[in-house]
This record gives C-alpha cells, sequence and structure tokens, in this order.
C-alpha cells in the first residue's frame, strides 16, 4: 500500500511549491518548499511521515494507487489589466437559445446557489458523475456561447452575485445535461494568487479569455 492524497484533494506543484485544492473545506492550502519536498517524499518514496506535515496529515491515506502531482513551472499568470477587459465574457449571440433552455438554466441556477457558498465537494463530486455516465453528442460553440452568454446576463437580474466558479458550474450542469462535450477547469497562479474557473469545448475556452489553459496551472479538470 502507498501513501496518497485523499480523493477529494487536488495538488500541483507550481515552481516546487506545491498548492492544494481541498473540496472539502472549499479552500486552498499553500505548502512551503521544505513540506512540498517532505509531501513528495512521503508519497513518491514511501518514507517516513515528515513532523513538518503535521498540519496536514488529513490530507493522506493508504492506497495501491500512486498520486500523481503534476509540475508547474514559470506560468505567465494574468495580470489585473486584463481581468479588466470582460469583451470576453458576453459575445454577440450569433443565434439566442430557446425559451426552454433558459427555464432550464433558471431553474439549475435556482437549485445549485440558493446556497452558493455551500455544498462545493458535493457539486463537483455530481458533475463528475454524471459527466462520467452522459453519453455526450453535441458540440455546438455558437449555441454554448450563446447559453454562457445568457448565464452573465440573468446573472445580474437575479439575487445572487455570481463568480466565475458559480457561473462556470451552471453552464456546465446544463451542458451536461444537454449531452454536450466539454471540460470545466480550475486553473491558479500563486503570485499574486488568483483561482479562475472556466468551461472549454474542444480546447476552446467558452466566454472567457481564450488562452487561460495557457497563462494558469489547472488544478481540477472534469
Amino acid at each position: 500500500m502507498k501513501n496518497v492524497i485523499k480523493n477529494d484533494y487536488y495538488a500541483i506543484s507550481l515552481d516546487s511549491e506545491i498548492v492544494i485544492l481541498d473540496l472539502e473545506s472549499n479552500c486552498f492550502h499553500f505548502l512551503d518548499k521544505e513540506q512540498s519536498f517532505a509531501m513528495n517524499q512521503y508519497i513518491n518514496d514511501s518514507s517516513s511521515f515528515d513532523s513538518k506535515l503535521d498540519d496536514y496529515l488529513f490530507l493522506f491515506e493508504k492506497n495501491i494507487k500512486s498520486s500523481e502531482i503534476v509540475r508547474y513551472n514559470d506560468i505567465e499568470g494574468i495580470d489585473n489589466y486584463s481581468w479588466a477587459d470582460v469583451s470576453h465574457f458576453v459575445k454577440n449571440d450569433d443565434k439566442d437559445i430557446s425559451f426552454h433552455d433558459k427555464i432550464f438554466i433558471i431553474i439549475i441556477y435556482c437549485i445549485f446557489f440558493t446556497g452558493k457558498n455551500y455544498f462545493f465537494k458535493q457539486k463537483i463530486n455530481l458533475l463528475k458523475f454524471l459527466k462520467k455516465n452522459s453519453k455526450c453528442v453535441n458540440k455546438d460553440f455558437g449555441y454554448v456561447n450563446s447559453a454562457a452568454s445568457f448565464i452573465h446576463k440573468v446573472s445580474s437580474k437575479l439575487p445572487f452575485d455570481l463568480k466565475c466558479l458559480e457561473n462556470s458550474l451552471i453552464l456546465a450542469y446544463f451542458l451536461t445535461l444537454k449531452k454536450y462535450d466539454f471540460n470545466l477547469k480550475i486553473g491558479i497562479q500563486k503570485y499574486d494568487f488568483l483561482s479562475h474557473a472556466w468551461v472549454e469545448v474542444d480546447d476552446v475556452v467558452i466566454s472567457d479569455m481564450p488562452d487561460l489553459s495557457d497563462k494558469l496551472a489547472i488544478i481540477l479538470k472534469i
């Protein structure tokens, strides 16, 4: 049996420092270089537990499968000026989505985001389950962009202020239930720290900056 990171924790290495997305607590954990080295030794070489990791004992379990920590070095990141350009988010729609699908999106919004700060782990794991067990056959970029634009527009008129994660999850659930092929990604940069969520279809970003996967380190992909 090997020392591994539990399922609800996602780890990457940024310039030799490990960052962990914690679905259980809906937060990130940041390890310094010494702690990161100790964790790599513990999960890769089955060495004894290092006291430097005492605060992170909850992360580990025994399993026959090994944990892989993807390493990123010198990622470009995104500056504040780039975030000020909102033209990516609401585009001129090539086509309008149906009235039925508009109602469908609003229902998803109400079900999942009345308590939008809760049940992060459950929302992610349910999406993974539904996507794994769905046969995806649709790839209409125009319709997907129109759905994303509608989510951005309607969120300004509904009671809760949606951030990138909520927008992306609503779109992801909609696309899953409509049998669209897509990926939801959460990416990060460490200095200055930010996390961002977005949706891609065939590696094309939907209603967001087009080169997010090149500029941010991907910590979760569904």
